[in-house]
């Protein structure tokens, strides 16, 4: 079975591959077709949305053919991952490290985290980061400097960070405006869209 699934690699058409490459719905993720069931028709291929492992309908259209089929992938992603043990609030600057995993579902691992993270949750060696499992930035309440970007203009006044999920950062102004963006330099980066004030 093992050689079988190894020889399928050489036998998958290149066109089905890069249909399915073009369907991958997770910026740098990777697909590899373990099982075709090719229909009894040739034509172009036009897979449907990939984002896990699974099966993928395939629809294949060409003179005379109008038919589905299904592939059956896998696909991976360089993804971040706890590389030593941590408790909940550890920060997790060196402990966490880039490797290969599969994407059994739909949500997307990080791929990076921003230095100062701090882990939501207790976490093993090996578990894959979700945006839920880490909390970018310094802890609550920390001052910050804030820098609000509006087209060429950039200004900088200082803020509180505040709490905040997944990957971004998000900081309260002295105006009692709360703001969200990324960490660059130090310092939270937010842009203000159209030119308007915070």
């Amino acid at each position: 079975m093992l050689g079988l699934i190894l020889s399928l690699a050489l036998l998958v058409d290149p066109k089905l591959q890069e249909s399915l490459e073009a369907a991958l719905a997770v910026p740098s993720a990777q697909v590899e077709v373990l099982a075709w069931r090719a229909p009894g028709c040739q034509g172009r291929y036009e897979a449907a949305p990939v984002s896990a492992s699974g099966r993928v309908a395939v629809r294949v259209r060409g003179p005379g053919c109008d038919e589905w089929a299904w592939a059956t992938v896998t696909v991976t992603l360089r993804a971040a991952v706890v590389s030593q043990a941590v408790k909940t609030g550890d920060v997790l600057d060196g402990a966490w490290a880039t490797k290969t995993v599969e994407l059994r579902q739909s949500r997307r691992p990080l791929v990076s985290i921003a230095p100062g993270a701090t882990a939501t949750r207790a976490m093993r060696p090996g578990d894959v980061l979700w945006a839920e499992a880490v909390r970018q930035g310094p802890p609550p309440g920390t001052p910050i400097i804030v820098r609000v970007i509006s087209g060429a203009i950039a200004v900088e006044e200082r803020g509180l960070t505040a709490a905040c999920a997944g990957d971004t950062v998000c900081a309260t102004l002295p105006s009692g405006k709360r703001v969200t963006g990324h960490f660059d330099d130090g310092a939270l980066v937010v842009s203000a869209p159209g030119g308007g004030r915070l």
